[in-house]
């Protein structure tokens, strides 16, 4: 019974991270498109957010190579 609740939050927080990833993705093509030579625009982000995508790019990794188990 707990094993399985365990895994549903072990799948919750793999779409979280891919969400995340994919936002942090998204902010950096959209700054990237938007720039110009003139007017260069950069993809800022702060230190708590550069963790979380830290640590979201090494759960998704750690998922796609051992999988969700326990």
């Amino acid at each position: 019974m707990s094993l399985g609740i365990l895994n549903k939050i072990l799948l919750i927080l793999f779409f979280m991270s891919c969400l995340t990833i994919t936002r942090h993705g998204y902010y950096f093509i959209q700054a990237l498109l938007t720039s110009t030579e003139e007017q260069p625009i950069k993809y800022r982000v702060s230190n708590i957010a550069l963790i979380l995508l830290g640590v979201s790019i090494s759960y998704v990794l750690t998922v796609l190579f051992n999988g969700i188990t326990l």
